[in-house]
């Protein structure tokens, strides 16, 4: 049996090459998630890259998906941070497919954080419902109607969200799939601006179905009806 000795010098340099394999990994996986932060999660919204609403990052709403498959898509992402989902035990059952953004420590001292809200609802058949998700660029109501156009209807504004003195009011765009949750101040006395912030996006399957209870039409800027608090 043959035996191979080492001495102290090649030890060191291998000891040298392992450190320096770590640190280029390390850095590499740090690259990433700080391009995918940079480049923001949810800038398809204006973009289409790399595909345009409904669209998300090659999910799409109204297909047939595996769950694993979902999980482990969203796992790989440099831009997600943990993922986690919770069976819903209702009679329409499925699993919400819960995530963060991935806010790494290093990269939160030169980059914004995002701590907003997503998920992507998968029905027990396996029908990709919807997606929610946290805007994770600056998108005023200015910009998305210089893209998307007048909505073709919104919401009443509903108080105590997304902050407890905030509203929200959503605006319904069926022929691209997306309602847009938009930011109005103060709760009390909301007033749409062209500077309100567009803070959350749901892609459905195109052509998604309006109810007239719950809509109106584009009211324009300006003070908006109270719906009320969100329970």
């Amino acid at each position: 049996m043959m035996k191979v000795s080492l001495n102290g010098k090649t030890v060191r340099l291998l000891l040298v090459c392992l450190v320096g394999v770590v640190i280029l990994g390390l850095g590499y996986d740090l690259w990433r998630q700080w391009y995918a932060r940079r480049e923001g999660m949810t800038l398809g919204l204006m973009t289409g890259d790399p595909c345009a609403p409904p669209c998300w990052q090659g999910f799409y709403p109204g297909t047939i998906v595996e769950r694993a498959n979902v999980l482990r898509k969203l796992r790989q992402m440099p831009g997600i941070g943990a993922v986690w989902e919770r069976e819903l035990l209702t009679s329409t059952g499925g699993v919400v497919i819960h995530w963060r953004w991935n806010n790494n420590p290093i990269l939160n001292l030169l980059l914004p954080q995002w701590p907003g809200y997503n998920n992507i609802y998968v029905s027990k058949t396996g029908l990709l419902h919807s997606i929610t998700l946290s805007v994770d660029f600056e998108l005023t109501v200015a910009e998305l109607i210089d893209k998307y156009g007048i909505p073709e209807a919104t919401g009443l504004v509903v108080t105590g969200t997304p902050t407890p003195s905030s509203g929200a009011m959503n605006l319904y765009y069926p022929q691209h799939g997306l309602i847009c949750r938009i930011e109005v101040l103060p709760d009390y006395k909301p007033v749409l601006e062209p500077n309100s912030r567009v803070y959350e996006v749901v892609y459905q399957p195109k052509d998604y179905a309006l109810d007239p209870k719950f809509t109106q039409p584009w009211p324009g800027y300006g003070e908006l009806e109270i719906l009320g608090p969100q329970q």
